[in-house]
């Protein structure tokens, strides 16, 4: 692999930002119930809950906008080694 510049201080936050996002999606997606009781009619998903799950929703996607907005930089050794390098910075600092 050639050398790269570093990925700079906000393309790591805003890729922190963005794994965050993820992760309470996840959480929350993992919190309501199955789609196996629900489609038996067993449980519902409450209002709540999906207000929830929509909220961490948009906020998902408006982090990945951030992080698209600075995703690549001068010297990044092309979009795959971005990528990589920007995931372990942010994933590793």
């Amino acid at each position: 692999m050639a050398d790269t510049t570093p990925p700079p201080a906000e393309a790591i936050e805003a890729q922190k930002a963005f794994d965050a996002a993820v992760a309470e999606c996840q959480r929350i997606s993992d919190s309501l119930p199955s789609s196996v009781a629900i489609a038996a009619g067993e449980v519902t998903v409450t209002d709540e809950q999906k207000t929830e799950l929509e909220a961490a929703r948009t906020a998902r996607m408006d982090a990945l906008k951030a992080l698209l907005a600075v995703k690549r930089w001068e010297g990044d050794g092309g979009p795959k080694e971005a990528e990589a390098a920007l995931r372990k910075a942010a994933r590793d600092g």
